[in-house]
């Protein structure tokens, strides 16, 4: 694939996103239509004078522009400024994929030793540098500590580590497998399945959580036995910058096992260009389109993490009280609604509406008033933190247009400060703001006459489409409705009366389907995917004898008769598999019969020697 190297995308992904700055191939710009609204949200396309809108090319979840490539990213940075981000040089990227496969080759990730090393150097990364990560987070998206420790540095993120640590040398062990005929014709044989490193891994993190899903992205690749390229977001100026010195300063990790590329447009281009063995990308569909397109000329295994517009059912057999403070907290305490995990829009029965919006609007109020808008000293606006960017909080305050009823806020927003005030509002189907990821702490309602109306608008404007939710939820005390909801609206996961926290739990792979993603990750199953499982047959029979029956059978010259043995073998499946479901009942009831037989058989011997 050759791409265009005057057309960059610059992604802010969300809370499962990335933001990678990627380039563009000819054909991907094709894609681009609709012209920006905004000059200021545009710059030419280097010969070309069109002009694309930015919330097309990523979810709005992301802050987009089109760049052109910077001058002075090649400078050689030997440190990162406190407020800059010092890009890598492009020279120096290809040199340094080279020498991760170098190291790879060596195979040295493979002990299990080396790689809970490393786990523990994660764990004690993340636990020496406890505070400024705080100072970090708060810096880059104006979170206070409770964010931080709920969502980047605290129980979750410890508790994928400690599940990690635990489970790892069951995952790595070698598993036995049956050899079923006539793969086993050749007596003694026996099949087993081990999971290899797959090699090089190139992973690129978003900027909404870029503690967790950095370390997370980085923790099943090393469980996996891989070598570590990271591309982190450099919207997170502090936290990436933080970040590129602990990973690679020798302190907590091999500096063979992490390598960090940091910059913009030109260095996520330069990446894509390189062969790697796995790649896992967070941020929009449309980005994610051009990362898989990238992957495909190489067939490299591709997980793609991309969101999309998730919907909350809220029928009238929902506990009001109940939804109303939950989706309120979902929308805003998680990053101020840059999470590809956030309630979107709510669908509420009619007959509710009126109750729910109030119930919403009272939360609101004791969850977020507005006298800590004016925000704290520390540069924080009480428990809302801020956009990411300028542009990001001018595009979410632009989907608010006339279709739109305002009921909750609405005022209060200081977008050159980066900052949003929490919204509800009354939307349809054909407001602005239901047509992308609102990804800002706006939560827009649906109206609808009933639970049929509600699915039936997901499926018309979504499903149909392809466009499927990350998350599903629903509020409702109804087993049968929840059933029906799971049954007529594809996610990649789903929570039923409650929202967000679904996706802390590492016993369950998190990813989506159709536009919301490709593949799944956490826990057992992050470690799966960066594995390869290679299936071995281990052959003991090295028998070249014409009698013996094996060797007979396989070899030629054939005959009628190795025709008829080999056709009669085959059958035996079929004849001794229903016998597998007696197996059970006879290892309890064998061991009664033997007894049975031993006592009788004693007795009997007994009786002989009395009457001797």
């Amino acid at each position: 694939m050759k791409f265009v190297a005057s057309l960059f995308i610059t992604v802010g992904l969300r809370s499962n996103h990335l933001s990678p700055s990627l380039a563009l191939n000819y054909r991907s710009v094709r894609c681009f239509t609709t012209a920006f609204r905004s000059s200021s949200t545009t710059s030419s396309l280097s010969s070309s004078s069109k002009r694309y809108n930015a919330a097309t090319m990523i979810r709005s979840d992301s802050s987009t522009s089109l760049l052109s490539s910077s001058t002075d990213n090649n400078n050689e940075a030997t440190s990162s400024p406190p407020t800059t981000l010092r890009y890598t040089p492009i020279s120096s990227i290809g040199p340094l994929i080279n020498e991760a496969r170098t190291s790879h080759g060596t195979h040295f990730t493979y002990p299990y030793q080396f790689r809970i090393s490393q786990i523990n150097g994660l764990e004690r990364l993340i636990h020496d540098n406890h505070d400024a990560f705080i100072q970090t987070i708060q810096r880059d998206l104006g979170q206070g500590d409770m964010y931080a420790e709920a969502f980047e540095v605290g129980a979750a993120l410890q508790g994928r580590i400690n599940y990690t640590k635990s489970n790892l040398k069951s995952w790595m062990a070698t598993q036995p497998k049956s050899t079923p005929f006539p793969t086993n014709l050749n007596i003694p044989v026996h099949s087993e399945l081990t999971p290899y490193p797959r090699g090089v891994a190139l992973l690129i993190t978003p900027w909404n959580l870029p503690i967790t899903l950095t370390i997370t992205a980085l923790l099943d690749a090393i469980a996996a036995g891989n070598v570590c390229i990271v591309k982190m977001s450099e919207k997170c100026v502090h936290t990436t910058s933080l970040l590129t010195d602990l990973l690679t300063n020798g302190t907590y990790l091999d500096e063979r096992v992490v390598k960090v590329v940091n910059g913009g447009a030109e260095q996520a281009t330069e990446l894509l260009r390189h062969r790697f063995d796995v790649v896992s990308y967070t941020g929009g569909e449309m980005v994610g389109r051009i990362v898989n397109e990238a992957t495909a000329k190489y067939l490299t295994p591709t997980l793609l993490e991309l969101g999309g517009k998730n919907p909350v059912f809220v029928t009238k057999n929902a506990d009001i009280e109940c939804a109303a403070m939950r989706i309120v907290w979902g929308k805003i305490s998680a990053n101020t609604g840059q999470m590809c995990i956030c309630p979107d829009y709510c669908l509420v029965e009619e007959s509710v509406k009126e109750e729910f919006a109030e119930a919403l609007c009272k939360r609101m109020d004791e969850f977020y008033p507005v006298s800590s808008y004016t925000g704290n000293s520390d540069g924080s606006r009480g428990d809302v933190g801020k956009m990411i960017t300028v542009e990001h909080a001018e595009r979410v305050v632009s989907m608010v247009d006339s279709t739109c009823k305002v009921i909750y806020g609405g005022e209060h927003h200081d977008t050159k400060e980066r900052f949003v005030a929490p919204t509800i509002l009354e939307a349809t189907a054909d407001s602005t703001i239901m047509k992308d990821e609102i990804f800002g702490p706006i939560l827009a309602i649906v109206t609808v006459p009933d639970l049929d109306g509600a699915i039936e608008y997901v499926q018309s404007n979504f499903s149909s489409k392809g466009k499927h939710p990350l998350c599903l939820y629903m509020f409702t005390k109804s087993k049968t409705e929840q059933q029906k909801i799971m049954d007529s609206i594809p996610s990649g996961t789903c929570a039923v009366n409650d929202v967000i926290k679904h996706s802390a739990n590492y016993n369950v792979p998190f990813g989506g389907i159709g536009t919301s993603g490709l593949g799944a990750y956490y826990g057992k199953f992050g470690f799966d995917f960066f594995s390869h499982y290679r299936g071995s047959l281990i052959l003991k029979n090295h028998s070249t004898l014409k009698w013996d029956p094996a060797v007979w059978m396989q070899f030629p010259p054939y005959n009628d008769k190795k025709v008829f043995a080999f056709r009669s073998l085959s059958k035996l499946p079929l004849i001794f598999g229903p016998l597998k479901k007696i197996v059970p009942v006879a290892k309890v009831l064998l061991p009664f019969v033997l007894g049975t037989l031993l006592f009788w058989a004693g007795m009997m011997v007994e009786r002989f020697k009395f009457f001797g």
